[in-house]
């Protein structure tokens, strides 16, 4: 689970603005079991919703950045492992290689930009199969 002071250190890193009461709003529209925490896909949840709201491919790219931090040009399983990591979530390698086979078009293995941003700029993941 990802705590309040979590949310806004990871929001902070993609580059929002962020205030406790913003953040403990956020949370609140999205914690879907009510325990005032949110797990690693309504995080996911939140952010495309939020970059959704965006319509800065530069933006976008500079969130694609931060996931691709050994500057391959490509989310892998080894990047997306990190940032679970970094958010304090543990996932298994099964539930990340289902998100990045969900998510990569050209069935590579590996999430590139355009990937990326048809995924971060979907208005709601109910439209979304990346982790559906």
């Amino acid at each position: 689970t990802i705590e309040p002071k979590e949310l806004k250190a990871a929001m902070q890193s993609l580059g929002f603005e962020t205030k406790n009461h913003t953040v403990y709003t956020m949370i609140s529209d999205i914690d879907k079991n009510g325990n005032g925490e949110i797990d690693f896909d309504e995080f996911l949840d939140l952010m495309t919703v939020k970059l959704g709201d965006s319509d800065s491919r530069e933006d976008v790219q500079k969130v694609f950045n931060l996931f691709d931090d050994d500057k391959t040009g490509f989310i892998s399983i080894q990047n997306l492992k990190r940032v679970a990591k970094d958010l304090g979530e543990t996932m298994s390698d099964a539930e990340l290689l289902e998100m990045i086979e969900r998510a990569d078009s050209d069935k590579d293995g590996q999430i590139d930009f355009e990937d990326f941003y048809n995924i971060m700029t979907r208005k709601a993941f109910g439209d979304n199969s990346f982790l559906a």
